[in-house]
Order: C-alpha cells, then structure tokens, then sequence
C-alpha cells in the first residue's frame, strides 16, 4: 500500500492514467518507474538531465557532462585510480599481510581439497611416490610451495587469536596490539618466521 500510494503521488498529472479499472495501479505506470529506476545502484540512466520523469537539475549548475564526471569518479575504498593502472593506496606491510593471510586461506582450501578429491578416486600416497619419482628436481620446490601457505596461514590465525583475547586498554597510551606500529611489526615477524620455517621444513627428510 506504501508503495501504491507514493506511485500515486509522483506519477499525478491530469493526461496520466494512474490506475486501471480494478483500481491497481496502471502497468504503465509501473513500466515507468521500473525505466526511471533500472539502474539502481549505479548512476540513474536520467540522473539530473531533462527526461520523461523530470526537468532535470540545469536550474542548479549541473554541468552538462556530469553523467560522464560520475563515470570516473574513484569510489573509496578502491584499489585503482581511475586509469586502471596505477594504485589508489599505499600498501603498507600490514595490508599486503592482510592480504596475504586470506590469500593463502584460498590456497589452503585449493589444495587440501584436491588431495582430498585425490585420495577419494585414487591412491593419494602412491600419487605423492609417482611424483617423487617422476619429477625429482621438483620435489623441493613443491614441498615449499606446500609448506609456506600452511606455514604463514598459522601464524596468521595465531596473532588473530592474540588480537581477540588481547585487551586493547586505553587508546591514548598506544599500547594496543592493533596499534599500526605493533601491526608492522607482527607482520615483519610472521613473514620472516614463515620464510624460516619454510626452509627449514622444505629440506627436512621424512
């Protein structure tokens, strides 16, 4: 009814008809307001120019290209500028560990999930020995490649459980976890510790 009754409202005029014999609201009345809204969520097909609906909004300065100003215009948060190319924002090495941190949970559920899908159609141990044999120089690049997104991934969940159980106490004092600086920090530590790890594991005979 809500709906109905602001159709009404906005779609008043003496050569309009609103509603249809039944009373309902007229289809093309509903035919207009799906056109005038069908780009919702993104600039409006008419927005701010003269148009079926409106006069537009000239009267306020609009300038004449603003349709195509809106285009380019950069929406923060945005990881590009309006070229394409360039970065919009620095990446410090606290947002390239955030990062990294989800992107090696993808390559964790990737790869978990096709040794799982291995060893449900085959024999994933005696896959492992036909590599191992097949490709010898590639043994320790892959268990690298293996070993560093497990590795990093698990530092990674560690500080956050640090950061939940942690009490941030006042903000003023700057003592907090979450504090950029102590952030970098942590950062620095879970890349170089998973590098270290990763070596370390990498050579290691089973």
């Amino acid at each position: 009814m809500a709906l109905r009754r602001g159709l009404l409202r906005g779609f008043q005029s003496k050569d309009l008809v609103i509603t249809s014999a039944n009373g309902l609201i007229h289809p093309a009345v509903l035919a207009s307001a799906s056109q005038q809204f069908r780009t919702f969520g993104s600039v409006p097909e008419f927005y701010g120019k003269p148009s079926p609906y409106s006069a537009g909004t000239g009267f306020l300065g609009t300038p004449s290209d603003h349709l195509e100003r809106l285009q380019k215009r950069p929406v923060s948060p945005h990881v590009f500028e309006i070229d394409g190319k360039s970065m919009h924002y620095k990446m410090p090495i606290n947002a390239i560990s955030s990062i990294t941190n989800r992107a090696t949970g993808v390559a964790l559920t990737v790869g978990i999930g096709a040794a799982g899908a291995i060893a449900l159609v085959g024999d994933l141990p005696a896959a492992l020995d036909a590599f191992t044999a097949s490709y010898p120089s590639l043994v320790y690049p892959a268990k690298a490649v293996i070993t560093w997104p497990l590795f990093y991934h698990y530092l990674g969940g560690v500080r956050h459980i640090v950061w939940e159980k942690h009490s941030m106490g006042k903000q003023a004092e700057k003592k907090s976890y979450l504090e950029n600086e102590a952030v970098n920090k942590s950062s620095r530590f879970i890349f170089a510790t998973s590098v270290v790890g990763t070596l370390g594991l990498t050579v290691l005979q089973f």
